[in-house]
């Protein structure tokens, strides 16, 4: 895992192996919204270029990009390049009802990519009738000038080392990569297409994004969807764990193959680990991430539990297996995370600080934690782990003199010039219903929707069966 945003498409290919085709578009001109004008706070950026691309999907799609600054407070630092794709409405013969701009999550994942792309697309189904659609590949991901720092796209060394090159690969532009920049960026490509107010969707890290893109172009949006909402504001991730044990019990509460508690079961199978002396890490990271396909996941994982404490582990080592590393850096940057993750999420130290004073302000930070929200785990053990994420960004350099632009002030709420609509699975660890809630106080005109029995961006991994697709469908219709 990623931050705590990473979780979004990485298995869809598996999940969208039943796609039906969707209908083909006509034309190729981009058209203003209807009742909206382009900003006219600044003139409209060139008009890009537009050409046929094969992303990969049965609907013709026309690819272009803008050059942005890489960082818009120093202009020696260069541009760096912003695509997108654009897929038209499949009714030309009649105006357009709007544009939907679209963010993957992550931070890091490609919106161009065909998993995201197929996904999107089936979930918004007849949504795109009358509506363009434009998937934004945010600087650094996909076709936007990826981040590609080998040894940490790879996989091929410890990750501090690759964090550590990586930052050194970047050098200056480092501070370039934030979410702050990348709402400019958007807004860039929006006037540069001569787009008014625009519906922006964004899933998982794209809420984040979302929220930093409303901060900064709030007479921009005509709705706003956050789908698995997940605030930043809390450098501990302390919901990750208790909504862990609370979906693998409520998956438990709701199946009929499932009994008892299966968190007393997987503290049993981690006392067995420590008997053992083996591992624990791939058990935590699996419960850190089970909300991803939940709550299949943690069905799973509770049926690997029982057959361990009954003296078979065969199916309890499969699941925990590593799978192949690295990822295709057409699909995700892992370099890009690392830097948007340590530039925009909340430290448990002062970013400004030397080294040593990093580790002992981390120290004294996690000291303050009660022992027993760590269960069923140790405390050195669950604070040590890759998969909780206390620690990557202990390595990176410090901002720039002055810092960094904040992706959402502390306090700052919206204006209630444009409607929300917040979702969360009610079985995600990777983005809680707790934290839906916390990001629905920042926007007073909005509505949150709970998805029953459902995990992290359920419309996205099942776009047929999830009911949060109906909801996000109705909300882009009534506004």
């Amino acid at each position: 895992m990623r931050g705590r945003a990473r979780l979004t498409v990485g298995v869809l290919a598996a999940v969208l192996s039943g796609l039906a085709a969707l209908p083909g578009s006509r034309a190729l001109a981009v058209p203003a919204t209807p009742g909206a004008s382009p900003s006219a706070a600044e003139p409209a950026p060139p008009r890009p270029q537009l050409h046929a691309c094969d992303l990969g999907m049965p609907h013709p799609l026309r690819c272009g990009h803008v050059m942005v600054p890489v960082l818009r407070s120093d202009p020696s630092l260069g541009e760096t390049k912003v695509a997108f794709a654009l897929r038209r409405r499949g009714d030309m013969s009649r105006p357009s009802l709007g544009t939907i701009f679209a963010i993957d999550g992550g931070p890091g994942y490609a919106s161009t990519a065909k998993p995201y792309a197929a996904s999107l697309i089936a979930a918004l189904g007849p949504i795109l009738r009358r509506r363009d659609l434009v998937l934004y590949d945010m600087r650094g991901t996909g076709l936007s000038d990826a981040v590609d720092c080998p040894a940490l796209q790879g996989g091929l060394i410890q990750e501090p080392i690759a964090i550590g090159e990586c930052a050194n690969q970047l050098g200056p532009t480092i501070a370039g990569y934030t979410s702050a920049e990348a709402a400019e960026d958007m807004d860039q490509l929006r006037r540069a297409l001569g787009l008014g107010k625009i519906f922006l969707y964004g899933d998982s890290y794209g809420t984040f994004f979302g929220q930093a893109y409303a901060v900064r172009h709030p007479d921009t949006l005509r709705g706003l969807i956050l789908d698995s909402a997940y605030p930043g504001d809390d450098p501990y991730y302390r919901t990750l764990l208790p909504a862990g044990r609370d979906g693998l019990r409520i998956a438990c509460r709701r199946s009929s193959s499932c009994s008892g508690d299966p968190v007393a079961r997987l503290g049993r199978v981690v006392r067995a680990f420590h008997r053992q002396r083996r591992s624990t890490e791939p058990l935590l990271a699996f419960l850190l991430e089970a909300g991803t396909l939940a709550p299949r996941s943690y069905l799973s994982l509770d049926e690997g539990d029982r057959r361990f404490l009954a003296g078979d582990p065969r199916r309890l080592n499969r699941l925990l297996a590593p799978g192949p590393a690295g990822e295709k850096l057409s699909e995700y940057s892992n370099g890009l995370a690392i830097a948007v993750e340590c530039n925009d999420y909340k430290l448990l130290w002062n970013a400004s600080a030397p080294f040593s004073q990093r580790v002992a302000e981390l120290s004294a930070a996690v000291r303050g934690l009660p022992r027993d929200f760590f269960a069923p785990f140790g405390r050195k053990e669950y604070l040590l782990s890759p998969a909780a994420r206390l620690t990557p960004c202990l390595y990176w350099p410090a901002p720039p003199a002055g810092g960094l632009a904040p992706a959402i002030p502390d306090g700052w709420r919206a204006p209630r010039s444009f409607p929300t609509l917040i979702t969360a699975g009610q079985v995600d660890d990777v983005t809680s219903v707790r934290e839906a809630q916390q990001v629905q106080a920042r926007f007073p005109r909005s509505h949150l929707y709970v998805v029953p029995d459902r995990g992290h961006v359920s419309s996205l991994y099942f776009p047929f069966r999830s009911l949060a697709v109906g909801v996000i469908r109705r909300f882009i219709a009534s506004h």
